[in-house]
């Protein structure tokens, strides 16, 4: 096949003086290079930008439904009514009159509730409803995306509340009083048995809605722990492998071990728990965040990560953009608290009575800001 462009033989003398000419303008023999240089890299600026306006744009979408359950209820039923002090609801709890303060619902809050499953894989056996595990370790994260505050609200595992009950093959029983940490078990062990958590929870919390849920089986603390190359902090207690004082760097099993062995011998082992689960969430976000600001792409890293190990419905737009949040801020757990209450012996198991109307003023400062 012969080529359809023509080559030209000049003389000598002609191919001379251009060279000569290219020697004196070195610029116009490299025109045609950096004219395809420009191409490039303006096909690069484009892509970039586009990757910038996708991030925006998933970032916008995440922002707008940050809050996927807006059905606000607050029940103030029987608080204050005794003293005279009961609270002035008005649209549905958005706004509060109580003991002559004037509160408002934060909307910037995004709650989540963080469930620790006791069963090494999150499922049923067999199909049977009541082999998903119970939720043993229960907590709301309350991130306020404006401020960069987070707060806890930790549930007692024994905490009495209503829970929706279930036969062996899933069908709707009744709602009964017990332990709320039952509720996860009346589930498949993934979806429904959070969702079914989530509902005993928002008729605990007085009707407040929660916005996610995210649960862990055994295996999944050590993971993301060591994801983040372990946590080092002093150990608060002395108690099996672990001395009072004593600064470690958590790794593997030991990082599960510090967050939920208990002494099942005391009536009230759950509350030393929470103080080391309080400690340990604060070093590993202190952790995970500096070496998020290091490398964004530690987030989608810890999310698949932990998807091996947990059910959830944060999807990994939403985590990017609350990450995003996270880093321009000072990032940090301003209040942990759990919910008032007293523990009691019950027929057979420990059982921790709410205090309805200290819960109603917790509630208060934890989800709402002063007019």
């Amino acid at each position: 096949m012969f080529s359809r462009f023509k080559y030209t033989e000049y003389p000598k003398s002609i191919r001379k003086q251009m060279i000569e000419r290219d020697k004196k303008n070195p610029e116009k023999g490299r025109k045609k290079k950096r004219s395809a240089a420009k191409i490039v890299l303006a096909v690069l600026l484009c892509l970039f930008v586009l990757l910038i306006l996708l991030f925006c744009f998933l970032m916008l979408r995440s922002r707008r439904n940050i809050h996927p359950n807006e059905a606000l209820n607050l029940n103030t039923d029987s608080i204050g009514v005794d003293d005279d002090t009961a609270p002035v609801v008005y649209d549905n709890g958005r706004i509060v009159e109580y003991k002559g303060e004037r509160y408002e619902f934060n909307e910037n809050i995004v709650s989540v509730a963080l469930l620790g499953v006791d069963k090494e894989n999150l499922g049923l056996d067999y199909g049977v409803v009541g082999t998903g595990g119970q939720a043993d370790t229960i907590a709301l994260a309350l991130y306020d995306t404006s401020t960069g505050n987070i707060k806890v609200a930790v549930i007692p595992r024994d905490t009495m509340a209503e829970i929706n009950t279930y036969d062996t093959s899933g069908g709707f029983l009744d709602i009964k009083e017990g332990q709320i940490c039952l509720s996860y078990a009346y589930g498949d062990g993934r979806q429904s048995s959070c969702e079914n958590t989530i509902r005993s929870i928002n008729r605990l919390m007085l009707g407040v809605p929660v916005d996610y849920y995210l649960a862990m089986d055994l295996d999944g603390i050590p993971a993301l722990n060591d994801a983040v190359g372990g946590v080092t902090l002093t150990c608060l207690e002395t108690y099996g492998r672990f001395t009072e004082g004593e600064t470690v760097t958590l790794m593997g099993e030991d990082a599960d071990a510090y967050v939920r062995d208990r002494d099942m011998s005391k009536l009230d082992s759950d509350s030393s728990r929470r103080a080391r689960q309080k400690q340990y969430m604060e070093c590993f976000i202190d952790k995970a965040l500096s070496q998020i600001k290091k490398n964004f792409t530690l987030v989608t890293k810890l999310y698949n990560q932990a998807m091996n190990y947990t059910v959830t419905d944060i999807s990994l737009d939403k985590v990017t953009y609350l990450a995003s949040t996270a880093i321009s801020k000072d990032v940090g757990i301003s209040d942990y608290l759990t919910v008032p209450g007293e523990y009691v012996q019950g027929e057979v198991l420990a059982e921790y009575h709410v205090d309805r109307t200290a819960l109603f003023e917790m509630i208060l400062s934890l989800y709402y800001t002063k007019l």
